[in-house]
Protein backbone atom coordinates (compact mmCIF):
# COMPACT_ATOMS: atom_id res chain seq x y z
CA UNK A 1 0.00 0.00 0.00
CA UNK A 2 1.18 3.67 -0.62
CA UNK A 3 1.16 6.62 1.73
CA UNK A 4 1.82 10.33 0.87
CA UNK A 5 3.43 12.43 3.58
CA UNK A 6 3.62 16.25 3.03
CA UNK A 7 6.59 18.23 4.29
CA UNK A 8 5.40 21.81 4.77
CA UNK A 9 8.86 23.29 5.36
CA UNK A 10 10.42 21.93 2.21
CA UNK A 11 7.33 22.26 0.07
CA UNK A 12 7.61 18.68 -1.18
CA UNK A 13 5.66 15.47 -0.72
CA UNK A 14 7.21 12.12 -0.06
CA UNK A 15 5.47 9.02 -1.21
CA UNK A 16 6.19 6.23 1.21
CA UNK A 17 5.33 2.72 0.33
CA UNK A 18 4.63 0.68 3.46
CA UNK A 19 5.26 -2.99 3.60
CA UNK A 20 1.98 -4.86 3.48
CA UNK A 21 0.95 -6.87 6.47
CA UNK A 22 -1.63 -9.59 6.58
CA UNK A 23 -4.11 -10.59 9.15
CA UNK A 24 -4.54 -14.23 9.54
CA UNK A 25 -7.81 -15.43 8.16
CA UNK A 26 -8.46 -17.34 11.33
CA UNK A 27 -8.28 -14.08 13.29
CA UNK A 28 -11.77 -13.15 14.33
CA UNK A 29 -10.77 -9.79 15.88
CA UNK A 30 -13.28 -7.04 15.22
CA UNK A 31 -12.57 -4.06 12.87
CA UNK A 32 -11.73 -1.71 15.72
CA UNK A 33 -8.90 -3.96 16.91
CA UNK A 34 -7.50 -4.28 13.36
CA UNK A 35 -7.53 -0.46 12.92
CA UNK A 36 -5.69 -0.06 16.23
CA UNK A 37 -2.99 -2.44 15.09
CA UNK A 38 -2.61 -0.49 11.81
CA UNK A 39 -2.24 2.77 13.73
CA UNK A 40 0.47 1.29 15.91
CA UNK A 41 2.46 0.10 12.90
CA UNK A 42 2.21 3.56 11.25
CA UNK A 43 3.39 5.32 14.42
CA UNK A 44 6.39 3.02 14.51
CA UNK A 45 7.25 4.01 10.91
CA UNK A 46 6.72 7.78 11.31
CA UNK A 47 10.05 8.71 13.06
CA UNK A 48 12.28 7.31 10.27
CA UNK A 49 10.19 9.06 7.62
CA UNK A 50 10.39 12.35 9.51
CA UNK A 51 14.18 12.01 9.76
CA UNK A 52 14.40 11.57 6.00
CA UNK A 53 12.34 14.69 5.50
CA UNK A 54 14.54 16.76 7.84
CA UNK A 55 17.71 15.54 6.17
CA UNK A 56 16.59 16.81 2.76
CA UNK A 57 14.66 19.89 3.88
CA UNK A 58 17.52 22.38 4.56
CA UNK A 59 19.41 22.11 1.21
CA UNK A 60 16.20 22.50 -0.79
CA UNK A 61 15.08 25.72 0.92
CA UNK A 62 18.51 27.36 1.25
CA UNK A 63 18.32 30.88 -0.32
CA UNK A 64 20.89 32.16 -2.82
CA UNK A 65 23.87 34.20 -1.72
CA UNK A 66 23.14 37.76 -0.58
CA UNK A 67 19.44 37.54 -1.42
CA UNK A 68 16.81 39.63 0.28
CA UNK A 69 14.12 37.93 2.40
CA UNK A 70 10.71 37.42 0.80
CA UNK A 71 8.26 40.32 1.26
CA UNK A 72 5.93 38.16 3.38
CA UNK A 73 8.72 36.89 5.60
CA UNK A 74 10.13 40.07 7.16
CA UNK A 75 11.38 38.30 10.28
CA UNK A 76 13.75 36.12 8.34
CA UNK A 77 17.41 37.37 8.55
CA UNK A 78 19.39 38.25 5.47
CA UNK A 79 21.58 35.60 3.85
CA UNK A 80 24.81 37.62 4.19
CA UNK A 81 26.13 40.44 6.31
CA UNK A 82 26.13 44.11 5.14
CA UNK A 83 29.94 44.08 4.87
CA UNK A 84 29.81 41.18 2.45
CA UNK A 85 27.16 42.95 0.36
CA UNK A 86 29.35 46.08 0.23
CA UNK A 87 32.33 44.05 -1.01
CA UNK A 88 30.15 42.47 -3.68
CA UNK A 89 28.84 45.84 -4.88
CA UNK A 90 32.42 47.19 -4.93
CA UNK A 91 33.43 44.47 -7.40
CA UNK A 92 30.55 45.39 -9.72
CA UNK A 93 31.50 49.09 -10.09
CA UNK A 94 33.01 50.69 -13.26
CA UNK A 95 36.57 51.80 -14.05
CA UNK A 96 38.54 53.98 -11.67
CA UNK A 97 40.09 57.32 -12.60
CA UNK A 98 43.70 55.98 -12.85
CA UNK A 99 42.50 53.24 -15.18
CA UNK A 100 40.74 55.74 -17.45
CA UNK A 101 43.83 58.00 -17.48
CA UNK A 102 46.00 55.04 -18.44
CA UNK A 103 43.71 54.25 -21.38
CA UNK A 104 43.75 57.88 -22.54
CA UNK A 105 47.55 58.01 -22.40
CA UNK A 106 47.80 54.76 -24.35
CA UNK A 107 45.47 56.10 -27.06
CA UNK A 108 47.54 59.30 -27.28
CA UNK A 109 50.75 57.33 -27.75
CA UNK A 110 49.22 55.23 -30.52
CA UNK A 111 47.83 58.34 -32.24
CA UNK A 112 51.23 60.07 -32.10
CA UNK A 113 52.90 57.01 -33.59
CA UNK A 114 50.39 56.80 -36.45
CA UNK A 115 50.21 60.54 -37.22
CA UNK A 116 53.18 60.67 -39.70
CA UNK A 117 51.71 57.97 -41.91
CA UNK A 118 48.30 59.62 -41.67
CA UNK A 119 49.69 63.00 -42.77
CA UNK A 120 51.58 61.39 -45.66
CA UNK A 121 48.43 59.62 -46.77
CA UNK A 122 46.50 62.89 -46.76
CA UNK A 123 49.17 64.56 -48.93
CA UNK A 124 49.12 61.65 -51.37
CA UNK A 125 45.37 62.02 -51.62
CA UNK A 126 45.79 65.69 -52.53
CA UNK A 127 48.24 64.73 -55.28
CA UNK A 128 45.85 62.10 -56.62
CA UNK A 129 42.98 64.56 -56.60
CA UNK A 130 45.08 67.18 -58.41
CA UNK A 131 46.00 64.71 -61.14
CA UNK A 132 42.35 63.76 -61.56
CA UNK A 133 41.40 67.44 -61.84
CA UNK A 134 43.97 68.01 -64.61
CA UNK A 135 42.72 64.97 -66.51
CA UNK A 136 39.16 66.24 -66.13
CA UNK A 137 40.10 69.65 -67.52
CA UNK A 138 41.43 68.22 -70.79
CA UNK A 139 38.39 65.96 -71.11
CA UNK A 140 36.07 68.88 -70.46
CA UNK A 141 37.74 70.97 -73.17
CA UNK A 142 37.40 68.20 -75.76
CA UNK A 143 33.73 67.53 -74.93
CA UNK A 144 33.03 71.26 -74.94
CA UNK A 145 34.54 71.62 -78.42
CA UNK A 146 32.56 68.71 -79.88
CA UNK A 147 29.30 69.59 -78.14
CA UNK A 148 29.35 73.32 -78.80
CA UNK A 149 30.83 73.17 -82.29
CA UNK A 150 33.72 75.55 -81.72
CA UNK A 151 37.42 75.36 -80.85
CA UNK A 152 38.43 75.12 -77.19
CA UNK A 153 41.94 75.76 -75.86
CA UNK A 154 43.72 74.57 -72.68
CA UNK A 155 46.70 76.76 -71.77
CA UNK A 156 49.34 75.62 -69.29
CA UNK A 157 51.62 78.26 -67.75
CA UNK A 158 54.38 76.98 -65.48
CA UNK A 159 55.10 80.38 -63.90
CA UNK A 160 51.56 80.68 -62.53
CA UNK A 161 50.81 76.96 -62.25
CA UNK A 162 47.41 77.44 -63.88
CA UNK A 163 45.39 75.54 -66.48
CA UNK A 164 43.13 77.98 -68.33
CA UNK A 165 40.29 76.80 -70.54
CA UNK A 166 39.11 79.25 -73.24
CA UNK A 167 36.47 78.67 -75.94
CA UNK A 168 36.25 80.54 -79.23
CA UNK A 169 33.21 82.70 -79.87
CA UNK A 170 30.94 81.87 -82.78
CA UNK A 171 30.73 84.56 -85.47
CA UNK A 172 27.42 85.45 -87.00
CA UNK A 173 27.04 86.92 -90.49
CA UNK A 174 24.37 89.35 -91.64
CA UNK A 175 22.77 86.59 -93.67
CA UNK A 176 22.16 84.59 -90.51
CA UNK A 177 24.41 81.50 -90.59
CA UNK A 178 26.90 80.89 -87.76
CA UNK A 179 30.57 80.37 -88.50
CA UNK A 180 32.54 78.32 -85.96
CA UNK A 181 36.12 79.33 -85.48
CA UNK A 182 38.89 76.76 -85.62
CA UNK A 183 42.15 76.67 -83.68
CA UNK A 184 43.96 78.52 -86.48
CA UNK A 185 41.36 81.24 -87.02
CA UNK A 186 41.70 82.74 -83.52
CA UNK A 187 44.45 85.33 -83.40
CA UNK A 188 44.58 85.98 -79.64
CA UNK A 189 43.07 83.38 -77.33
CA UNK A 190 43.10 85.82 -74.40
CA UNK A 191 41.15 88.47 -76.29
CA UNK A 192 37.60 88.77 -74.91
CA UNK A 193 36.39 89.77 -78.37
CA UNK A 194 37.37 86.39 -79.77
CA UNK A 195 37.18 83.97 -76.85
CA UNK A 196 35.54 83.60 -73.47
CA UNK A 197 36.80 81.80 -70.33
CA UNK A 198 35.34 78.46 -69.31
CA UNK A 199 37.28 77.55 -66.17
CA UNK A 200 40.70 77.90 -64.53
CA UNK A 201 42.46 75.41 -62.28
CA UNK A 202 45.30 76.71 -60.07
CA UNK A 203 47.85 74.18 -58.87
CA UNK A 204 50.02 76.46 -56.76
CA UNK A 205 47.63 76.11 -53.82
CA UNK A 206 48.17 72.34 -53.66
CA UNK A 207 50.42 71.45 -50.71
CA UNK A 208 53.79 69.87 -51.65
CA UNK A 209 52.75 69.12 -55.24
CA UNK A 210 55.15 69.85 -58.13
CA UNK A 211 53.79 70.16 -61.71
CA UNK A 212 55.65 69.52 -64.93
CA UNK A 213 54.41 69.24 -68.53
CA UNK A 214 56.46 67.12 -70.93
CA UNK A 215 56.09 67.03 -74.70
CA UNK A 216 56.05 63.73 -76.66
CA UNK A 217 59.86 63.77 -76.77
CA UNK A 218 60.13 64.06 -72.96
CA UNK A 219 61.23 67.71 -72.85
CA UNK A 220 59.72 69.84 -70.08
CA UNK A 221 57.76 72.84 -71.39
CA UNK A 222 57.11 76.09 -69.55
CA UNK A 223 54.07 76.85 -71.75
CA UNK A 224 51.80 74.62 -73.77
CA UNK A 225 48.54 75.30 -75.63
CA UNK A 226 46.40 72.28 -76.48
CA UNK A 227 43.51 73.12 -78.81
CA UNK A 228 40.56 70.82 -79.59
CA UNK A 229 38.50 71.26 -82.78
CA UNK A 230 34.78 70.51 -83.18
CA UNK A 231 35.73 67.39 -85.11
CA UNK A 232 37.76 66.00 -82.22
CA UNK A 233 41.22 66.72 -83.60
CA UNK A 234 43.99 67.90 -81.28
CA UNK A 235 46.57 70.60 -82.01
CA UNK A 236 49.43 71.83 -79.85
CA UNK A 237 51.95 74.65 -79.67
CA UNK A 238 54.61 75.57 -77.13
CA UNK A 239 54.98 79.23 -78.09
CA UNK A 240 52.05 81.60 -78.06
CA UNK A 241 53.50 83.49 -81.04
CA UNK A 242 53.86 80.33 -83.18
CA UNK A 243 51.22 78.42 -85.05
CA UNK A 244 49.47 75.18 -84.09
CA UNK A 245 50.62 71.77 -85.23
CA UNK A 246 48.80 68.45 -84.95
CA UNK A 247 49.60 66.49 -81.81
CA UNK A 248 51.52 63.41 -82.98
CA UNK A 249 52.45 61.99 -79.61
CA UNK A 250 51.15 61.94 -76.06
CA UNK A 251 51.66 64.89 -73.77
CA UNK A 252 52.36 64.07 -70.15
CA UNK A 253 51.67 66.12 -67.04
CA UNK A 254 53.52 64.84 -63.96
CA UNK A 255 52.19 65.63 -60.49
CA UNK A 256 54.76 64.75 -57.80
CA UNK A 257 54.50 64.80 -54.03
CA UNK A 258 57.76 66.45 -52.97
CA UNK A 259 57.62 64.92 -49.50
CA UNK A 260 56.80 61.28 -50.21
CA UNK A 261 57.92 61.09 -53.86
CA UNK A 262 54.52 59.86 -55.11
CA UNK A 263 54.18 60.46 -58.88
CA UNK A 264 50.90 60.59 -60.79
CA UNK A 265 50.94 61.23 -64.56
CA UNK A 266 48.18 62.51 -66.84
CA UNK A 267 48.48 61.52 -70.52
CA UNK A 268 46.89 63.46 -73.40
CA UNK A 269 47.05 61.27 -76.54
CA UNK A 270 46.49 62.53 -80.12
CA UNK A 271 42.78 61.76 -79.95
CA UNK A 272 42.48 64.17 -77.01
CA UNK A 273 40.93 61.72 -74.51
CA UNK A 274 43.06 62.39 -71.43
CA UNK A 275 43.58 59.60 -68.92
CA UNK A 276 45.28 59.14 -65.59
CA UNK A 277 48.28 56.81 -65.58
CA UNK A 278 48.32 53.80 -63.26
Amino acid sequence: MGLSVNTFRAGIAWHVRLAPFFIAPQSLAPAAIRFERFTMKFNDLAPPVEGIQLAFADPLVRPPSCSRPPPRDSDRPRACAPAQRALRRRGERGFTLPELLAVVVLIGILAAAASPSFVSGMRDRRVNRTAMEISGIYRLARYQAIGRGTAVLVRWTASTGAFQVQQALVDSTPAGPLIAKSCLSVVDWMNPAETEPVTTFHTQGVDLAAMQLLDPTGVARANADVCFTPRGRTFVRYDTAAGFAPLLGALRVDVTNTRTGLLRSVFVPPNGVARLGL
